[in-house]
C-alpha cells in the first residue's frame, strides 16, 4: 500500500521526467546521454523499489515501540495493508492490464525509472521489459519485508546509511517529490499543486540533486515566484502578482518532500528550502490592487439576498432580471446553506443526501470524504443545523430532492475536473457555474457602489464562511474549540491532543439557536 498512489501520479512522473516539460534549451544540454541497461542496474532498480515499498512501514514499526502517535499510525497502516492487499497484488502481478488502478503498476513505474535515469530502453524493447521485471521484483521484495516484520520472522533493523544512500536514479528533487507523493498519497489538488511547484523550481534552478540544492537556490526560486503574474483570464479578474501566501505554500510543499527524504534516510543534512524568511525577497502587497479578503456585513448580505435569485427573476434562464419566477434549486439554496453552516464550496458541492441528517435528534450535516469530493486534510466533522435555517423551508427542499432519486443535495450544481487532473481527481466544485455567477454577477449587482473595478474582489462566495464563523465566534462568543470544530479549522496542537474531536452532542446545543441579527432572507 505504501508504494501505491493515485493514477494521476503516473502522468505527473511522466511530465517531470520529460526534459521538454521542465527545462529550457540551456538545461537540456546538461542531461546525460542514453545509458545502456546492465544486470547491475536492474538489481539496483529492484533494491530501490523494495526500499520505497518497505521503508515507510519499517521506520514506523521501529518508532511504534517508543512513540504513541507512531503506534497509532502503525495500526492504521496495518489496517490499510490488510484491506487493500488483494487489489495491490493484482496491480503488481497482472500483466497487460490497461484499466486504471489506484495502486502503482510496474509498467508505469518502469517508464519513470527509464526516463529519470536516461536508459536506452524504448517501450516494447527487451531492456524496457527487463526494467518492468526489476520493478515488479522490487515491489514483491518490499511486501515480503513488511510481512516478515508483521509475522515476527524478521526483527526490525536500524537504517544502514551507507546502504540507503541515494543512487543517481533517486537523488533529484523530482525523486524526493515522487517518493513523498507515493508515501503520503495526498489529495488530487495537492498533487496538482506539487506538480506546479516542482515545475516552476526546475524551470528556474534546473534538475538538481537534493544534496546540491542551496539556500541561494531557494532565494532565487522565491524571487522568481514574486515576478509571476496571475489573474486576468476572465472578465473582472485583476492581473496581480502571486500572493505571499501562495509563494510560501509552494516553498513549503517542496520543503516537505525534502523532509520526507530525510526522514526515510534518503538524504542527510539541513533542509535548504525550510525556514526561509521571504518578506525581504518580495515586494510589499499593493493594497489598492490586492485588498485583504473580508467577511460580509449584515447590510451587504441583505443587499445580496435582494437579488432576483432569492426574490424572483424573469424566467428560469433570465435569472438576473427581476420578475415573478422563483428559483428553488442551487442558485437559491447554495449561498444560504453556506451562510448558515460555514461550509466550504467544495464540501457543499459533493454533499451526499445520506450526509444530511435532518431526522436525527440533533440535526446536522456530516462532512466527510465521499465519492464526490474529499475534505481538507481528510478530516470529518458534524455541522449543526440552525433552527433559523430549518425555518426557511430547508426540510421541504431536502424531501423534494430525495423523491427525485438524486444522490447529492444539489444535483443541479455540476462541475468538471480541473484541466490536467488525474482520473481520481474530484470535480472543481468551487469553480462551478453557480459559484462563478454568484461572484461575478450577484455580488457586483448588490455591492457595485462598494467594490472597486480595479482591485481584486475583497468579498466572494467564500466570505460567507468567514461571516458564519464571526457570527458564532465573535458575535455570540462561543468557545474557540466549538467554533473550530463546526467550521473545520485546525485546533491548536495541545487542544488536538488533549481534547480531540468535539462531538455533535457538545456543539449542537450551543449552536442551534444562533441567528444573524438584522438579516433578511426571502422565503420561497
Amino acid at each position: 500500500m505504501f508504494a501505491a498512489y493515485a493514477a494521476a501520479h503516473s502522468e505527473f512522473e511522466r511530465r517531470i521526467a520529460d526534459p521538454k516539460s521542465i527545462v529550457g534549451k540551456a538545461k537540456r544540454a546538461e542531461l546525460q546521454p542514453a545509458r545502456i541497461v546492465t544486470d547491475t542496474d536492474l538489481e539496483k532498480i529492484a533494491a530501490r523499489q523494495a526500499d520505497v515499498t518497505a521503508q515507510p512501514f519499517e521506520r514506523q514499526y521501529r518508532r511504534a515501540n517508543v512513540d504513541r502517535d507512531a503506534a497509532a499510525e502503525l495500526d492504521r497502516m496495518l489496517y490499510d495493508l490488510e484491506r487493500d492487499a488483494e487489489e495491490a497484488r493484482k496491480a503488481i502481478r497482472t500483466r497487460h492490464n490497461d484499466k486504471p488502478s489506484a495502486f502503482l503498476k510496474p509498467d508505469d513505474e518502469a517508464r519513470c525509472v527509464a526516463r529519470d535515469a536516461g536508459y536506452a530502453a524504448a517501450e516494447g524493447s527487451d531492456e524496457f521489459a527487463a526494467i518492468i521485471g526489476a520493478v515488479r521484483a522490487g515491489m514483491e521484495r518490499g511486501y515480503k519485508r513488511i510481512s516478515a516484520l508483521v509475522d515476527g520472522s524478521a526483527v526490525p533493523a536500524l537504517p544502514d546509511h551507507q546502504k540507503l544512500a541515494p543512487s543517481p536514479v533517486g537523488s533529484t528533487l523530482a525523486d524526493a517529490v515522487g517518493d513523498y507523493l507515493i508515501a503520503r498519497k495526498p489529495a488530487p489538488k495537492t498533487i496538482a499543486e506539487t506538480r506546479l511547484a516542482l515545475r516552476q523550481f526546475e524551470e528556474v534552478i534546473g534538475r538538481k540533486s537534493v544534496a546540491s540544492i542551496t539556500r541561494s537556490d531557494a532565494r532565487q526560486f522565491v524571487q522568481h515566484l514574486a515576478t509571476v503574474q496571475v489573474g486576468g483570464k476572465t472578465p473582472g479578474s485583476i492581473v496581480r502578482p502571486l500572493s505571499r501566501q501562495s509563494i510560501k505554500k509552494r516553498l513549503r510543499i517542496l520543503a516537505s518532500a525534502i523532509y520526507h527524504a530525510r526522514d526515510t534516510d534518503q538524504f542527510v543534512g539541513d533542509n535548504p528550502l525550510a525556514g526561509l524568511k521571504i518578506d525581504n525577497l518580495i515586494a510589499p502587497k499593493d493594497r489598492a490592487v490586492m485588498p485583504d479578503k473580508r467577511r460580509l456585513q449584515i447590510s451587504e448580505l441583505n443587499a445580496i439576498f435582494a437579488h432576483p435569485w432569492f426574490t424572483g427573476c424573469k424566467s428560469a434562464t433570465e435569472t438576473h432580471t427581476p420578475g415573478n419566477h422563483r428559483l428553488s434549486g442551487s442558485e437559491y439554496w447554495v449561498p444560504i446553506v453556506a451562510l448558515m453552516t460555514g461550509c466550504r464550496a467544495s464540501e457543499l458541492g459533493g454533499l451526499a443526501l445520506s450526509e444530511v441528517r435532518l431526522t436525527d435528534a440533533m440535526p446536522h450535516f456530516l462532512i466527510r470524504p465521499n465519492e464526490h469530493r474529499g475534505t481538507k486534510n481528510g478530516r470529518s466533522r458534524c455541522v449543526p443545523i440552525l433552527d433559523a435555517f430549518m425555518e426557511l423551508g430547508f426540510p421541504a427542499y431536502v424531501d423534494r430532492i430525495r423523491k427525485s432519486g438524486a444522490t447529492r443535495l444539489f444535483p443541479d450544481w455540476t462541475a468538471i475536473k480541473p484541466a490536467g487532473a488525474g482520473v481520481d481527481a474530484f470535480p472543481a466544485w468551487s469553480n462551478a457555474k453557480v459559484i462563478r455567477a454568484f461572484n461575478r454577477t450577484v455580488i457586483p449587482w448588490a455591492l457595485a457602489d462598494k467594490l472597486s473595478l480595479d482591485a481584486r474582489r475583497e468579498v466572494t462566495f467564500h466570505s460567507l464562511r468567514g461571516t458564519f464563523k464571526a457570527m458564532i465566534g465573535t458575535t455570540n462568543n462561543l468557545p474557540i474549540n466549538i467554533v473550530h470544530e463546526v467550521v473545520g479549522h485546525a485546533k491548536s496542537e495541545l487542544d488536538a491532543r488533549y481534547i480531540g474531536e468535539v462531538t455533535i452532542e457538545e456543539t449542537y446545543p450551543q449552536v442551534r439557536g444562533l441567528r444573524y441579527n438584522g438579516l433578511i432572507l426571502p422565503k420561497i
